[in-house]
C-alpha cells in the first residue's frame, strides 16, 4: 500500500490555513518528534513565526550548540588510572564513575540542547554499541563526540568514521580482524544495519570481501588508548566488492559503497528516519522523495530533516499521536514541559528508570538496537510507566511546587475560579491531541477538585492562588499519566 496513513503525499512546505491552521497541536507535534518536548516560553514563541521559520532555527541553532567540556580523564589509559589509584578496588571506583559521570553529562545535553539530543539518540540506535564491549570512559567518550558531532553532519563521512570508532572496533570485533583472519562482523553490519538494509544489494562475497579490506585496526598501545591502523596486519590483496576489483583498503570501501549503492543507502536511511520521526507505517512516496534529497545534497543530514519537518506531509492530523514515545522521551518530554530542573541524583533515578523500562543508553537490546513504537508497551512496561511516572511527579511537588503553579496559571490564562477549565487545558496540553470523550474531562475535573469542599467551587471562592494547587495538580497528572493517549506522542 502506497499511503497507508492516507496523509497528504506532498513534502511542500506547509503553510497555515483555516483547515489546518498553526496551532498547539501542530507546535507541539514538531516539538516533541524533533525535540524533547516543548516548554510554554517556546509554545509562545512558536505561536508568533512560521513553521518554516521554527524548523529552521530548531535545526541551525542545533548545529551551532557547543559541545559539553571535554572531561579530565579524556586521555587517562588503564596505566594513568593505575597510577592515580592506591589500590584495585580504587581504581575500579575511579573508572566506573567516570563511566557513570559521563553518562550524567550524556543526558543533562539531551535535556539542556534537546534538538541534538535527540537526534544523537536517533544515531546511536543506528550506529549500536554497548558499553561492556568497550568498558573505558575514553572510549565512552569518543563514541558521544562522534554521535552528536556527525548527528546534523555529512552520512558518508559519518560510515566512514563510525568504522574506525574504538568503541565500534571493540564491540563489532575489528580488533580482530586480520590479513590472517579477517572477522566479516563490522563489514556485515555496515550493510545490513549501517548502510543498506537486510539482503538488499550484496551479497555474502561482497561481506567476505569488505571485511578483508577493513583489516589491520587493531593497532593497541594500552588499554584506554585509542586503536590505530597496522598496515603489516591489513590484507593488500585484490578485491572485487560490488563489481568493483581492486587491491581495496579502508578508505576505498566507503568510496565504493556510497558510488555502486547510493539509491539502497539513500533509501533505506530516510526510510529509518521517516518511521523515527513521522510514522511506523512508512509512506514509500514521501520516503523516494527525501531519498533524491539526500544523494542530491551529497549526503548531508539536515537538508532532509529540514524538508521533512517543513512539509505538509509531517504536519498532517494522521501523523500527530502515533507514536508511543521511547521511555528517555516519556521522562524528558515531561520535565521539559513542566519546566522541571533535575540534579545528579534524579539524573541516576532517571537511568534507572528508563533501564527499567527497556531503554537502557549504555546498553541497547543488541546490535539491531531497540526496536521502537509498540515494543515500548507491555504488561510489565506500562504499568512500570505508571509507577516510576507517579514517583516523577511526586517529586516535583516535593521538590519544585511553583512549576506546577506556574504551570496552571499560564495555560488557564491566568487566575480562575474555573476548575474546568484548569483542567482541559493541562489535559491538552500534555497530550498529543485533544480528547473527544467529555466524561474524561468530567471525572478529571473532579480528581482536580480533590477533597475540597464542594461549595468552594460552587460560590467561586477558589482560584489558582490556593496553596492546594500544587496537591491538585500533582493528583491531576496522576490521573493523566494512566491515560492511554498520554503514551503518544
Amino acid at each position: 500500500m502506497n499511503n497507508p496513513t492516507c496523509a497528504i503525499e506532498s513534502l511542500s512546505v506547509f503553510t497555515p490555513s483555516a483547515e489546518r491552521p498553526w496551532n498547539d497541536l501542530r507546535i507541539k507535534h514538531l516539538f516533541r518528534r524533533l525535540s524533547y518536548g516543548v516548554s510554554l516560553k517556546e509554545m509562545e514563541v512558536a505561536k508568533n513565526n512560521a513553521p518554516a521559520q521554527i524548523v529552521d532555527a530548531l535545526i541551525d541553532f542545533a548545529m551551532l550548540k557547543p559541545f559539553p567540556d571535554a572531561p579530565e580523564w579524556v586521555d587517562w589509559d588503564f596505566p594513568v588510572f593505575e597510577e592515580k589509584a592506591s589500590t584495585e578496588e580504587e581504581r575500579e571506583a575511579m573508572i566506573n564513575e567516570a563511566i557513570y559521570g559521563w553518562l550524567r553529562t550524556w543526558i543533562k545535553d539531551m535535556k539542556q540542547h534537546d534538538v541534538r539530543g535527540k537526534l544523537t539518540m536517533f544515531w546511536r540506535n543506528h550506529f549500536v554499541t554497548q558499553l561492556d564491549a568497550f568498558y573505558f570512559p575514553r572510549y565512552l567518550y569518543d563514541y558521544h563526540q562522534l554521535l552528536q558531532k556527525m548527528a546534523l553532519g555529512n552520512f558518508k563521512d559519518f560510515v566512514h568514521e563510525m568504522g574506525k570508532n574504538t568503541a565500534m572496533l571493540l564491540f563489532l570485533n575489528g580488533v580482530e580482524s586480520n590479513k590472517y583472519e579477517p572477522n566479516e562482523n563490522y563489514a556485515r553490519e555496515l550493510y545490513e544495519l549501517f548502510s543498506l538494509g537486510r539482503d538488499n544489494g550484496y551479497t555474502q562475497t561482497d561481506i567476505e570481501e569488505t571485511a578483508r579490506a577493513l583489516t589491520g585496526w587493531n593497532g593497541f598501545e594500552s588499554w584506554g588508548k585509542p586503536i590505530t591502523f597496522v598496515e603489516a596486519n591489513a590484507d593488500k590483496g585484490q578485491k572485487t566488492i560490488f563489481g568493483q576489483t581492486g587491491n581495496w583498503g579502508y578508505d576505498d570501501i566507503t568510496e565504493i559503497l556510497f558510488t555502486q549503492r547510493k539509491d539502497q543507502i539513500a533509501q533505506f536511511i530516510c526510510q529509518k528516519i521517516y518511521i523515527a520521526f513521522v510514522n511506523p507505517q512508512p509512506n514509500e512516496a514521501i520516503i523516494s522523495q527525501l531519498a533524491e534529497t539526500f544523494k542530491n545534497n551529497d549526503w548531508e543530514i539536515a537538508p532532509v530533516l529540514k524538508q521533512l519537518f517543513k512539509s505538509e506531509h509531517f504536519f498532517d492530523e494522521k501523523n500527530i499521536g502515533v507514536q508511543v514515545k521511547s521511555p528517555y522521551e516519556l521522562y524528558l518530554n515531561f520535565f521539559k514541559e513542566v519546566d522541571y530542573e533535575i540534579d545528579d541524583e534524579q539524573l541516576d533515578s532517571l537511568n534507572y528508570f528508563t533501564g527499567m523500562l527497556g531503554q537502557e543508553l549504555a546498553t541497547p537490546v543488541d546490535v539491531a538496537g531497540w526496536r521502537g513504537n509498540r515494543t515500548w508497551i507491555d504488561t510489565a512496561r506500562i504499568t512500570g510507566r505508571w509507577r516510576t511516572m507517579g514517583w516523577t511527579v511526586y517529586g516535583v511537588m516535593d521538590n519544585q511546587p511553583d512549576k506546577l503553579i506556574n504551570l496552571a496559571l499560564t495555560l488557564s490564562g491566568g487566575n480562575t475560579n474555573d476548575p474546568a477549565l484548569v483542567t482541559q487545558k493541562v489535559m491538552d496540553y500534555f497530550l498529543p491531541n485533544e480528547l473527544h470523550t467529555p466524561e474524561i474531562y468530567e471525572r478529571a475535573t473532579e480528581v482536580f477538585k480533590v477533597d475540597i469542599p464542594s461549595n468552594y467551587f460552587e460560590d467561586g471562592s477558589w482560584n489558582l492562588n490556593w496553596d492546594t494547587i500544587p496537591w491538585q495538580m500533582t493528583s491531576l497528572l496522576q490521573y493523566l499519566i494512566k491515560i492511554p493517549e498520554f503514551q503518544l506522542m
